[in-house]
């Protein structure tokens, strides 16, 4: 009588096995570990300028701004230099042009805003599309982890960490001029001159984001993170905090989940934002139905 053979069939993986799988298997890859040190990057300094966008309600300007900079990126591109460089010189350009313009009474900033946003927006889709090159606009718009480099790694901390940096050395400043404008004056803080600083901010934030979520997404990760710590937050403190902590788990789980699923990295984090969104408005609208709105403090 012949010996037993072994099983042919293999046991299925449990799901404690497929959850550790999920988790590890993207960063075997050199450049997912890339993508991640440039998710967690943007989960820290597009929630805490974008904290004061949301408190501001200055969301506008931060998708003008993130369209804007697409024709930085694309006469960059044109002249064979490195795109974030372009970028960070066309919000220069656009946070002049606002500063210049928005003295003007007849129109309303929200109008120059979206005007100057659409404007360079137009000029980066005419001269990208006429490179005779195989990059695709959609790179740009949507990001591509696979063009991370440690270059932009570096180039990304420097400018994120002196836009935290600024952040907090202008809080005071801020906060005058977002809760008390008239009492900001009044004790000398200029009020443009911060305006202007804050929207050299969003420019830096579209341009960390630029690689790895892209243009578009780039607005997500500056509003919706602050917007859902909005929700739960008590003070501006715990609001910046709670954003922070918000914009790099929806980062991380969203380039993980990306990867997992084979789908574009930027729209996949956006989705996870907008879920957790969601979610936080759900469970604290029983709480908030009673009650004022308080400010923070």
């Amino acid at each position: 009588r012949p010996p037993c053979s072994p099983p042919t069939s293999s046991t299925p993986p449990s799901v404690r096995q497929v959850i550790v799988h999920w988790l590890t298997d993207p960063f075997q890859a050199e450049f997912m570990r890339r993508a991640f040190l440039a998710a967690v990057i943007i989960g820290v300094v597009a929630p805490v300028v974008g904290t004061w966008v949301v408190l501001r309600r200055m969301a506008n300007l931060g998708d003008a701004m993130a369209h804007g900079t697409l024709g930085g990126v694309g006469i960059a591109y044109a002249a064979g230099v490195n795109v974030l460089f372009g970028a960070v010189g066309a919000g220069l350009v656009i946070a002049v042009l606002l500063l210049l313009f928005s003295s003007n009474r007849r129109l309303g900033q929200e109008t120059i805003i979206t005007v100057l946003g659409t404007a360079f927006f137009a000029l980066g889709v005419v001269v990208i599309s006429r490179l005779d090159t195989g990059v695709e606009l959609s790179h740009f718009l949507f990001g591509s982890v696979l063009t991370v480099q440690a270059s932009d790694l570096w180039l990304n901390l420097g400018l994120g960490g002196a836009a935290v940096l600024t952040v907090g050395v202008l809080f005071g400043e801020l906060r005058l001029a977002t809760f008390d404008h008239v009492q900001a004056e009044q004790v000398g803080v200029r009020v443009e001159l911060v305006q202007g600083v804050l929207v050299m901010l969003l420019a830096v934030v579209v341009v960390i984001s630029l690689r790895a979520v892209g243009i578009v997404m780039s607005v997500t990760m500056l509003v919706t993170p602050a917007a859902t710590a909005r929700l739960v937050a008590r003070t501006l403190r715990q609001m910046t905090l709670t954003a922070v902590a918000f914009g790099v788990g929806e980062a991380v789980v969203g380039l993980i989940v990306a990867y997992n699923i084979d789908s574009s990295p930027g729209a996949t984090i956006g989705l996870v934002a907008a879920a957790v969104f969601a979610i936080v408005f759900a469970i604290t609208l029983p709480r908030r139905m009673p009650h004022h709105h308080r400010p923070l403090n």
